[in-house]
């Protein structure tokens, strides 16, 4: 059909370019998307964060009446802005229910032994975690040491080349070779990862070890999954998804570093000539048989998603699912004597910057091209599973998603200068973020801390994984006066209040200025992939190219 466009010009707090065909539609340059996101709102964003950050709300751990009041406060802002219900399939709820199975071990029942004689000591050398399927399992293998627990021959590593585990009982280390790219480095990095690869191998059990010097405290999580115990989510099928779903597998636990050093003879220069001198991994010198007893106590119960629908026109049946975590960890151990762990910038803040882009979104005066599905997803904290439910389990035909924008922590503490668009160097969505940073004069930067694996540490990864490209936009290190300068604030940040108490709502801790810079950035970057004729297409080199669905 040829098409005759003219133009026509309104100021509609921007310049907005109609192109006509048998049926008007609107479609903004990229200079008038810029324009038109500067009616972002920071005082909307800083009551949204005093609302969800606030004390009353007690953390907003899923299962709690404090998270259905979270819920409720999203739900109520969708409607606001005309965005309609899409919580299931008939469109009747904003709330997507969901089933919690929460695995605590029985540790008084439960015990491991070394070579059928002596006891090992839990929560010294060793502790279980709960498995979702099983609430008792036996197990008698080997020990083998297997490294970081990666097969990734495409990139010139795989421990399993002259390993053999079926049938073994597998101690990995956290973490992934420091040659991998990125966002392959994250992957691999990820626990489901470590897990489905030994399952897929035949491994009879799985022990998660910290390295020396690693990231993370044994006596600590320990300490943690006793009292908490560990979380899957459940499908309508009833298939666990989640970090204590060990599919054929046995068991799964983790091991204190210094009790396999001092069992299996690995010392710390074994574990440095592995790790980054890529020597042949060090096996015990003498055959090591563990067997034992795990005893899992399931608890169930609700949590939801909360999903709104703002229909497009043109190719209305395809959809931009927008997600960010309306969770957070609850009440915890005191700290100057608060317990309440806020979550003001995790991920408060992240929600609020999804619901004024929702906002932008309804106040465009005609409809976008494609669908956008707003997306507050639960048990972020718990696992990813909120998001994991809702990737495989979608209110509408999965394979008409094209594409995911996550906003998890934007970390809003000084002037937004520079970004590290995480996975969109992935996928053609790079050469969109691209056209939103000039427009917003922005420097775009890869990710400068490949080793904290962020691009699978929040909800787009489960996206990935079901073949849709994804975003999760982070800060750069830029400031006015460095190039790198922001990194020693960032720091402090992580270090003095991430997941702390003291993760509240306070001007020395947020710039909200960045803050509207933040979400003017993601709504254009949404609008540009909702408006752009060609879905984005995973790079033809792209790693995770590989988990791509075939239309049905």
């Amino acid at each position: 059909m040829n098409l005759i466009r003219k133009t026509v010009y309104l100021f509609l707090g921007a310049s907005i370019i109609f192109t006509t065909s048998c049926k008007e539609e609107s479609l903004l340059s990229d200079k008038a998307l810029a324009e038109f996101s500067e009616s972002v709102n920071t005082e909307d964003i800083r009551h949204h964060i005093a609302v969800l950050a606030d004390d009353s709300l007690k953390g907003r751990l899923p299962g709690t009446s404090e998270y259905k009041q979270a819920m409720a406060y999203v739900a109520d802002r969708y409607k606001e802005f005309g965005i309609t219900p899409i919580g299931d399939k008939e469109r009747s709820t904003y709330y997507q229910t969901l089933e919690l199975r929460n695995s605590v071990v029985k540790n008084e029942q439960s015990h491991m032994i070394l070579n059928d004689k002596d006891t090992l000591q839990v929560g010294e050398d060793y502790f279980f975690t709960g498995n979702a399927n099983e609430i008792l399992t036996e197990f008698s293998a080997d020990l083998v040491i297997a490294g970081f627990g990666v097969q990734a021959p495409e990139y010139g590593f795989n421990d399993f080349e002259n390993l053999d585990v079926e049938g073994k009982i597998v101690a990995i280390f956290s973490g992934a070779p420091s040659s991998l790219p990125a966002s392959e480095r994250a992957y691999f990095s990820n626990t489901n990862t470590k897990i489905a690869t030994l399952d897929n191998l035949g491994a009879q059990g799985i022990l998660f070890v910290t390295a020396p010097g690693g990231r993370g405290n044994f006596k600590g999580s320990f300490d943690r999954m006793s009292q908490r115990g560990i979380n899957s989510v459940l499908l309508p099928n009833g298939t666990a998804l989640g970090r204590s779903n060990f599919g054929n597998m046995k068991f799964g636990g983790y091991f204190n570093w210094s009790s396999l050093s001092k069992l299996t003879g690995f010392t710390e220069e074994d574990w440095k000539n592995y790790s980054e001198n890529g020597n042949a991994l060090k096996q015990p010198l003498e055959t090591i048989q563990l067997n034992g007893k795990v005893v899992t106590t399931l608890k169930q119960f609700e949590s939801a998603n909360v999903l709104g629908l703002l229909e497009g026109e043109e190719l209305k049946d395809e959809y931009i699912v927008h997600t960010a975590h309306l969770d957070h960890v609850g009440i915890g151990r005191p700290i100057d004597g608060d317990s309440i762990y806020n979550g003001a910038h995790d991920n408060a803040s992240g929600i609020s910057a999804m619901i004024e882009i929702a906002r932008l979104y309804s106040k465009l005066p005609t409809k976008p091209k494609r669908s956008v599905i707003f997306a507050a997803v639960t048990a972020e904290e718990m696992g990813l599973l909120g998001s994991k439910y809702l990737a495989v389990n979608p209110p509408v035909a999965q394979e008409k998603i094209i594409a995911n924008v996550n906003t998890d922590m934007p970390t809003l503490i000084a002037p937004m200068l520079s970004i590290e668009p995480l996975g969109a160097e992935q996928s053609s969505i790079m050469n969109l973020v691209e056209r939103s940073a000039k427009q917003l004069n922005l420097r775009i930067d890869p990710d400068h801390m490949p080793e904290q694996v962020r691009f699978v540490r929040s909800d787009n990864l489960n996206f990935v994984l079901e073949g849709i490209p994804a975003l999760r936009m982070k800060y750069g290190l830029k400031t006015e006066t460095s190039e790198t300068g922001l990194d020693s604030i960032i720091n402090d940040f992580t270090k003095n209040h991430y997941h702390k108490p003291s993760d509240e709502l306070n001007d020395d801790m947020f710039n909200f200025d960045a803050a509207k810079t933040y979400v003017r950035l993601q709504f254009m970057n949404s609008y540009l992939i909702n408006d752009t004729e060609e879905k984005p297409a995973w790079n033809e080199d792209s790693f995770f190219r590989k988990f791509k669905k075939e239309k049905k």
